[in-house]
């Protein structure tokens, strides 16, 4: 993607903190660096919630998103306890 050409609005970033499937806390974050470089920082802090609430099924993902000037919505998500990487366009 060429970013001055396609891309319309700012990226935005932020993290998803999810409490058995439902998304429970967001977060925004920088959007510097590549988003798997914010993973770390974001193992980290689901440790810490795990720790203070050791009976929940917690998780966090770390996501970002843009448009393109067609309207096009993408999405970019990445899950710290696995790593994967999820991509979408709407």
């Amino acid at each position: 993607m060429r970013k001055g050409i396609e891309q319309m609005a700012k990226k935005t970033r932020y993290i998803s903190v999810w409490l058995g499937g439902a998304e429970v806390y967001v977060e925004n974050i920088s959007t510097q660096g590549d988003l798997r470089a914010a993973v770390p920082a974001g193992k980290l802090r689901l440790r810490e919630i795990q720790k203070v609430m050791p009976l929940g099924d917690w998780s966090l993902n770390i996501e970002e998103q843009w448009k393109t000037r067609n309207g096009e919505t993408h999405y970019r998500i990445v899950d710290v306890s696995t790593g994967k990487v999820q991509e979408s366009v709407l």
